[in-house]
C-alpha cells in the first residue's frame, strides 16, 4: 500500500494572504487581541523573574535589595514590580498589518530600558511564538466565522 502526503501550504498561505486583504479590520482585531495576550505572558514571566531568555533574572545588588526591603517588598528573586506601575504600563496598539506593544508613559519607558539593559524581559520567549500565532489564528477564525454569520442573516 503506498501512502501519499500532500501539501498544501502554498495554497493555504495564499488563501490567508487574500482573506487579509479582504479583511483588514477582523485582522486588526485579531492582532489586537493576539499582542494583548502577549503583553500577559511578558507580565506573568517577568513576575516570576524569568527573562525572555527563559532563565532567572540576575540577582539584586545588595544595596537594593535592602532598599526593597525596607520598603516591604519581596526581595527573594527579580520580578521588576517595586511599584506595578511599570508593566501595568504596556499597552498595544493594532493596525491591519501589524501591531506593537509600547510604554505609553515616557517615564515608564526610560524605567524599561534601564530594566531591558539588565534583565531581557521585554521580548518573546522562544516557547511563546507558536501559542502566539494559535492565539491569532483562533481570534481571525472566531472573527471571520461571526462577519459570515452576520452577513448570512
Amino acid at each position: 500500500m503506498k501512502i501519499e502526503v500532500q501539501d498544501n501550504t502554498l495554497q493555504v498561505a495564499k488563501n490567508f494572504e487574500k482573506q487579509v486583504r479582504e479583511q483588514p479590520l477582523i485582522v486588526k482585531t485579531a492582532l489586537g487581541r493576539t499582542a494583548e495576550y502577549l503583553m500577559g505572558l511578558i507580565k506573568q514571566r517577568t513576575v516570576q523573574g524569568k527573562s525572555a531568555n527563559l532563565t532567572t533574572f540576575p540577582p539584586y545588588t545588595e544595596a537594593y535589595k535592602k532598599f526593597r526591603q525596607k520598603a516591604g517588598r519581596q526581595t527573594q528573586f527579580p520580578d521588576l514590580t517595586f511599584s506595578g506601575q511599570m508593566l501595568s504600563n504596556i499597552t498595544q496598539r493594532s493596525e491591519p498589518s501589524y501591531a506593537i506593544i509600547y510604554f505609553a508613559n515616557k517615564f515608564q519607558n526610560i524605567k524599561a530600558l534601564g530594566n531591558q539593559n539588565k534583565r531581557r524581559f521585554f521580548a518573546i520567549a522562544s516557547n511563546e511564538v507558536t501559542p502566539i500565532m494559535n492565539v491569532f489564528m483562533k481570534e481571525f477564525n472566531k472573527l471571520s466565522i461571526i462577519k459570515w454569520v452576520k452577513e448570512k442573516i
